[in-house]
């Protein structure tokens, strides 16, 4: 197979070759168009960082939204578990989920991926309407 092209299968059973930067093309569009989305709801958002009246009885610190599921865990765990060893594990798996298709299979690596980020996403909304 020539480094430059992948193969597609197609139900029928025939492949197709599909050219390397055909593949990057869409990474890439794919990739400003989440970031759009990120920076729409930055944007739309408005988390208030100022403290509050009990903030004077209890010290809590506020973030902005995007590290809202770390200042939830760092709420209710440890320093240590909640600020590094479970954002660093998290994408450390992210990083390698890459190597797990070969091994595990496609539909297992969007399962963790998918997973993964609602956790993340799950935790966000618990530190912004919970927190």
């Amino acid at each position: 197979m020539d480094p430059i092209e992948t193969e597609k299968f197609k139900p029928s059973g025939h492949q197709e070759k599909v050219q390397l930067i055909e593949l990057q093309v869409r990474e890439y569009i794919s990739a400003f168009l989440w970031l759009g989305l990120l920076f729409a709801l930055t944007a739309s958002l408005k988390v208030s960082l100022d403290s509050s009246p009990e903030a004077a009885v209890v010290s809590v610190s506020k973030a902005p939204w995007v590290f809202g599921a770390i200042q939830w865990m760092l709420q209710r765990w440890p320093a240590w578990l909640s600020g590094w060893v479970l954002p660093l594990l998290s994408t450390a798996v992210l990083l390698t989920l890459p190597c797990w298709e070969q091994k595990v299979g496609k539909m297992w690596v969007w399962i963790i991926f998918l997973t993964l980020s609602l956790v993340w996403v799950g935790l966000t909304f618990l530190y912004m309407f919970m927190g």
